[in-house]
């Protein structure tokens, strides 16, 4: 049993001032004057002052126009020595403002239902739902705003846009937390040690930096867009960075929120406006979109001619797909179907499974069956197997240094590992390791990253769904023409390859291997299932799908 860590308990003010620390020595350059005494005002503070302000940034607190909103009397530390001298210290360098001139909306909402039932007039029910409430105050005349701050104190979190800078810049996005440091603290995650050289790091420029912060405003503003008319959609989408040359993380984030403000408007029947803003997409399901809304108004030439591009030049399989069957549709529609293949989805062999119903899961069940009737060993794998080995066999090359890949020394992944261009930007490196691809070699390697890399972060190996055991029958068993092919297309989209995968491996008595998808009563092939079955069977790979139903008593 692991020993029980113990947590400095100011390690927050650690891990915020080795973040800090770490932007500065690496971006300096980048960061603007106001940023720059931000670090420097912010060292100049007494050690509970800076306790107190982390705390407090670190906090959600009301948000307000003037900064995350807290209550004074509600504060309590109990690592922070003498609280008041530190909010004194930290409103006079400008880290806190003292009661700002609040909204009385922002005012209200930091207090209870009962606090504002009792500072507000006689006569107030206590029934009244809490917007009821505040729409009631909101509309007296009396002086509850008074009654509310009279033994109060309020405060207000000053040069959080500062921090917001420091947070981009180390975490490359505005979506994690000093938490990061905390889970290696308490040592939930083992880290891969990787180069952090300056000239590989992903922020080259200021005005790289103002076009990722402009986007998050974007973000932050699209959760209240996406619910209001199309008037504020369409007044965002004019706000959404033009992008940086080279830059494909930032174009990929625009695209992802483009592609999200055209669905809304598709759901408002906006369909040019949305077709509009799909034209300016440069991913899937873009193309699909598009072709969906023009036979949707009638100009099936169009739509036949957007599913031959995307044949032409495919993004991803689920887009090749999705131009085989609907340009097939179209042209039926238009009484061409006999210019258009019909795809025919494959038929994978399948068996019925009659078995007693248990409370483990059905995949469980059918393992035991299967190994059973074969007389051999089958395991419950699902996407861990073949992610896995592929993870440990790529190890060196998941962590190479490729610029713009690793903002600091915590990330499980390189910044692009779902993305479109994780396989071209090592192209060379994996080309190289496929090539040398041989059942010997395979296993020499993965063995020994195994053994070397035991609980180290990597986004395709899950160690307890590794066990030593299965992971040398499977080397032993797969020819290595079979993993060849699984790593290219793992590697060739592996942001959606690394799902679908079937459930089971199966390892007969009389050698080799099988592949098992289940399906219990009711269920479905997914999609992606679907795809990974009609790979194996275009290369050979023994599979087979499982149909569970349950024995009648």
């Amino acid at each position: 049993m692991a020993a029980t860590i113990e947590l400095a308990p100011d390690y927050y003010l650690t891990n915020f001032r080795a973040l800090v620390d770490f932007v500065v020595s690496r971006y300096k350059q980048l960061l603007s004057p106001a940023e720059i005494n931000f670090y420097r005002e912010f060292y100049e503070l007494d050690a509970d002052s800076q306790r107190l302000y982390v705390r407090l940034l670190s906090r959600k607190g009301i948000p307000s126009s003037l900064g995350a909103l807290f209550r004074e009397g509600k504060l309590s530390y109990r690592e922070i020595d003498d609280l008041g001298k530190a909010i004194d210290s930290l409103c006079s360098a400008g880290f806190l403002k003292r009661n700002p001139p609040l909204a009385d909306r922002e005012l209200i909402a930091l207090f209870t239902k009962a606090e504002l039932l009792s500072a507000g007039p006689a006569g107030l029910r206590k029934s009244l739902k809490r917007g009821e409430l505040e729409e009631a105050l909101l509309a007296a005349s009396f002086e509850w705003r008074e009654r509310l701050i009279a033994d109060e104190a309020l405060l207000a979190v000053q040069r959080a846009e500062c921090f917001q800078t420091f947070q981009l810049c180390f975490f490359g996005n505005l979506n994690q937390s000093l938490t990061e440091y905390v889970l290696k603290d308490l040592g939930l995650y083992q880290y891969e040690p990787y180069p952090l050289d300056s000239h590989q790091l992903p922020f080259q420029s200021r005005e790289q930096i103002e076009q990722y912060l402009l986007y998050y405003s974007c973000l932050e503003q699209a959760e209240g867009v996406l619910s209001s008319d199309t008037g504020g959609i369409h007044k965002l989408t004019g706000q959404l960075p033009a992008g940086i040359p080279g830059d494909l993380t930032l174009a990929r984030r625009v695209d992802r929120l483009r592609l999200k403000l055209a669905r809304q408007l598709e759901r408002l029947d906006q369909l040019e406006a949305a077709e509009r803003l799909y034209q300016g997409c440069g991913q899937p399901p873009a193309r699909e979109r598009r072709a969906r809304i023009v036979a949707k108004r009638g100009n099936f030439d169009q739509a036949l001619s957007l599913c031959r591009e995307i044949l032409e030049s495919p993004l991803n399989e689920a887009e090749r797909c999705f131009a085989e069957s609907f340009g097939y549709r179209t042209a039926k529609r238009m009484g061409c179907a006999q210019t258009w293949k019909n795809p025919q989805p494959y038929q994978p062999p399948q068996e019925m499974f009659t078995l007693p119903q248990a409370s483990v899961r059905v995949e469980i069940l059918a393992a035991a069956e299967a190994a059973k009737q074969e007389e051999g060993v089958c395991h419950y794998v699902e996407n861990s197997l073949f992610n896995g080995v592929l993870g440990l066999y790529i190890w060196d090359i998941l962590f190479a240094s490729v610029p713009g890949a690793f903002y600091n020394p915590f990330q499980i992944a390189p910044s692009d590992f779902r993305s479109p261009n994780f396989y071209s930007s090592r192209q060379s490196l994996f080309e190289s390791r496929l090539s040398e691809l041989c059942q010997s070699s395979l296993k020499l390697r993965v063995m020994q990253t195994y053994r070397g890399k035991q609980g180290i972060a990597n986004p395709l190996v899950a160690w307890e769904a590794l066990p030593q055991e299965l992971l040398e029958l499977a080397l032993d068993r797969i020819p290595a023409e079979h993993w060849h092919v699984l790593f290219q297309r793992l590697l060739s989209d592996i942001n959606h390859h690394r799902n679908g995968l079937p459930d089971l491996i199966l390892f007969p008595k009389k050698g080799s291997y099988e592949l098992l998808e289940v399906k219990g009563p009711g269920d479905r092939l997914q999609q992606n299932q679907q795809r990974w079955l009609t790979f194996f069977a275009a290369h050979n790979i023994p599979h087979r799908v499982i149909h569970v139903e349950w024995l009648q008593p």
